[in-house]
């Protein structure tokens, strides 16, 4: 704004100041004036009492002399500006202005915008509303040209039509003057040239014609030379920018990619275009190797074509229902009643209690786990860990059970079970589980070709869930509490042996033979109590007549959730074991919880209809991947494998997070691919940062290294989490040895350690905590709420404010 003008400003806010004043000391004797006024000074009357004095600094403000003034304070036309302006109106006003010879008619925003220094500071003074009127239609005119004086020289030379044209696309709203100054601008270069044009890019047969426009924002009316300069250049940059990709491309065939995806890729930033053809050329050429796998090698083709078991047909029987039902004795009749079979299932404890069974009828019966082998001379029937049935798979069964057949559906371990499902070379296939799981079995039979029998079965001692919670001191012998950490499992522990009560344990820290030995204990009544983690939901038969629940929730991992129905029923139906109690009850050591779990175990199961079923690749698929892609690294190779392989619709290969993990740290391209594999299938217990993955990594480089792994050192005398860890340790050691025997050459050794420390822990655990005071409060105390959700406080946090998940919230 130029000097003059802000000078011819500030006088017409100071006379109509000077005026207002004036008049209102006349009117009102006992007006006193504002010692400091601001720019928009009017403003600071409104409100004022009596009201007229705010509406007469209005009406001052904006010029009108005192007659009008007057006049309007005794009644003003509501439909007039100024009668609009004293009854707030915030309605639009339009004026009709002459830009540059033409008229159009601008729509100027609310009226309330007059009362803007850059309006009311350009209107000239009024001795009558129409005056007034007048006035502002003459003052956003002059603001107008004012703004758009650059279009004043263009519209001398255009024609009337061009200039009917520029002002008819003009927008009619002039809600910020200065963006519609350069809106303007736009408007009147599109209108005198040409700013659309086409970019031929051209290179053999790949061929884009990119649609260009010259932007808006030029910020003046641009001659017909800039115009050329600016298209001459964006064809230069255009034609750069196509060398530069043509370049990244080498011998990849651009057009592979489509006209669509190629200008898509062609617009993005130079660094991003670089990235994505290169990203393009390399899933190409990993395809283009993978056609020709495909075409000669039948093992990448039909995952479930493979095996001998698709040479017959098969009977799958599905022994479907609830925990407690019968199911794994009739299939272990089964087994025992044919002259050659397997059982496998989920746990090493499970394939353990079952070869003992099998024994106990006279049955000679092996034992095969990652730790562990015990092999019967001449013994013709095998108990195993569902992932060991890979070195069972090319022999003929008669029988051949999956127990826990719902674990197909699981995300870290389903492969195994659909591996053992599928390629299982027997006429008789026994499976067991929840009836939740029927459909998928179906889907997958069908895809065999074979023939399912589905034979529900039911509960075989009924079992209710309780009116009342309980408490820990309630809790009768034979109970059996279930709480999801290990940490609780020992805090509950403690606390109940303060009532005077003998408690045993299990959790899934603890050795087979450490769960073992806790649940004779619990069977043969020297432990009153059993504290016992999910682990118990799936394969521990315990003579318990009541089933408490610490809580409904449990930590998966990622975060606190809720019980599944399944899991809920899985845990819960382990209460009134058939042959020991006639009746079982499910409760709850809170009201809250009792009734979630009540819901729970009483809601129908959601069917697991799985649509595509998990698998992955053997150690043979991912060499050759090796092989053919020149790719070392056996992370990369299985993540290859998993692109590019599916198997079809019905099949896809997968790599758990928690595998992916481990890989990470044992791949190294200097070991040998098989190697890297057989570590990276042996289970590491206790997490990855733990001394049994610790100790992996450094015998995997010793091997490579053709050197033996000597036993490492053992301590006894630990407390209970130390004494885990070197179990974890030896139990690793173990897996290995049977795999690497020459590397391992401590197989005895390590099973006497492993001896050692299971009695090491099982004396742990029998020790008896000495109390502490807050154990002592928290036993004897009431029930108590979460501050922020009110949910009822387990027992063993109810020291702290906060419940587990708002606490989780809250870090």
């Amino acid at each position: 704004m130029r000097k003059a003008e802000v000078k011819h400003r500030n006088t017409v806010k100071l006379e109509r100041l000077q005026r207002f004043l004036a008049w209102t000391t006349e009117r009102h004797p006992d007006f006193v004036p504002k010692k400091n006024h601001q720019e928009n000074w009017f403003s600071v009357y409104l409100g004022h009492q009596p009201p007229e004095i705010g509406r007469a600094a209005r009406l001052f403000w904006l010029g009108l002399d005192e007659p009008t003034v007057e006049a309007n304070l005794q009644g003003s036309d509501p439909t007039t500006l100024i009668g609009r302006l004293l009854n707030r109106d915030v309605n639009q006003i339009s004026c009709q202005i002459d830009v540059f010879g033409l008229e159009k008619t601008l729509d100027c925003g609310p009226v309330q915008n007059l009362l803007e220094p850059d309006f009311a500071l350009r209107l000239a003074d009024s001795a009558s509303i129409e005056d007034f009127e007048r006035n502002v239609c003459t003052a956003i005119g002059a603001l107008v040209r004012d703004r758009l004086h650059v279009l004043e020289r263009p519209f001398a030379t255009m024609s009337d039509e061009q200039k009917a044209r520029s002002l008819d696309r003009l927008p009619a709203r002039l809600s910020r003057i200065n963006d519609f100054a350069a809106r303007a601008v736009d408007t009147l270069n599109e209108v005198i040239h040409e700013l659309r044009y086409v970019v031929e890019l051209r290179h053999g047969e790949v061929t884009l014609d990119m649609q260009r426009r010259i932007p808006g924002g030029q910020g003046h009316v641009l001659s017909e030379r800039e115009v050329a300069d600016l298209k001459d250049e964006d064809r230069q940059a255009m034609h750069a920018k196509f060398e530069m990709m043509i370049e990244e491309a080498q011998d990849f065939d651009l057009q592979l990619l489509g006209e669509k995806r190629l200008t898509e890729i062609f617009m993005m930033e130079p660094k991003k275009l670089r990235r994505t053809i290169r990203f393009a050329r390399e899933d190409n050429r990993e395809k283009m190797a993978f056609a020709v796998l495909l075409e000669n090698n039948p093992r990448f083709v039909h995952y479930h074509k493979l095996y001998a078991a698709r040479r017959i047909t098969r009977t799958w029987t599905a022994l479907l229902g609830p925990t407690n039902s019968g199911k794994t004795h009739r299939a272990i009749e089964a087994m025992t009643a044919v002259k050659k079979a397997i059982y496998l299932s989920p746990l090493r404890l499970m394939a353990l209690e079952n070869q003992e069974r099998i024994e106990s009828m006279g049955v000679p019966c092996s034992l095969v786990t990652g730790e562990e082998e015990i092999i019967r001379e001449g013994a013709t029937h095998y108990c195993c860990t569902v992932e060991e049935f890979s070195r069972f798979r090319s022999e003929s069964w008669d029988v051949a059970v999956i127990d826990e057949v719902q674990m197909m559906a699981d995300s870290q371990r389903g492969w195994a079970w659909v591996d053992a499902l599928v390629s299982a070379y027997t006429g008789d296939l026994i499976m067991t589980g929840p009836e939740l799981i029927r459909p998928s079995l179906q889907t997958l039979c069908d895809l065999c070709e074979d023939h399912l029998v589905v034979q529900s079965t039911k509960r075989l001692s009924p079992v209710d869930v309780a009116r009342r919670s309980t408490t820990l001191k309630q809790l009768d012998a034979g109970s059996m509490l279930v709480a999801f950490s290990r940490k609780t499992v020992l805090e509950l522990k403690a606390m109940l042996e303060m009532t005077g009560k003998s408690v045993s344990v299990v959790y899934g820290a603890l050795s087979p033979e450490v769960r073992r030995e806790q649940a004779r204990r619990f069977r043969e009544g020297e432990a009153d109590i059993m504290v016992a983690t999910d682990a118990v939901g799936m394969g521990l038969n315990m003579p318990a007549h009541t089933l408490c629940f610490y809580t409904d929730e449990k930590y998966d991992g990622i975060q606190n959730r809720q019980l599944k129905v399944q899991e809920v029923k899985q845990i819960g139906g382990r209460a009134g074991r058939f042959g020991h109690h006639d009746s079982g009850l499910i409760t709850a050591l809170d009201g809250q919880t009792l009734q979630s779990i009540k819901r729970l175990f009483y809601s129908e199961d959601l069917p697991v209809d799985l649509s595509q079923f998990q698998v992955r690749p053997s150690i043979e698929h991912l060499q050759a991947i090796s092989e053919l892609m020149n790719e070392p690294s056996l992370l990369r190779a299985w993540l290859t494998f998993n692109r590019n392989i599916n198997y079809g619709d019905e099949f896809i290969s997968i790599l758990p997070d928690e595998l992916a993990e481990w890989i990470k740290l044992i791949d190294d391209p200097t070991i040998d691919l098989p190697l890297r594999w057989i570590f990276a299938c042996t289970p590491i217990r206790g997490g990855l940062d733990s001394p049994a993955a610790i100790f992996a990594q450094q015998w995997l480089k010793k091997v490579a290294q053709d050197k033996e792994n000597p036993l490492p050192r053992l301590v006894i005398d630990a407390d209970l989490a130390t004494l885990e860890s070197s179990l974890h340790v030896i139990e690793t050691y173990l897996h290995l040895a049977r795999t690497l025997p020459a590397h391992f050459p401590a197989l005895e050794q390590a099973e006497q350690h492993r001896s050692l420390l299971n009695g090491a822990i099982t004396r742990e655990l029998s020790r008896q905590r000495k109390p502490r005071s807050s154990d002592r409060r928290r036993l004897a105390g009431g029930s108590r709420q979460c501050q922020k959700c009110g949910k009822a406080m387990p027992v063993a946090g109810r020291q702290f404010r906060l419940c587990q998940s708002c606490f989780n919230e809250k870090r």
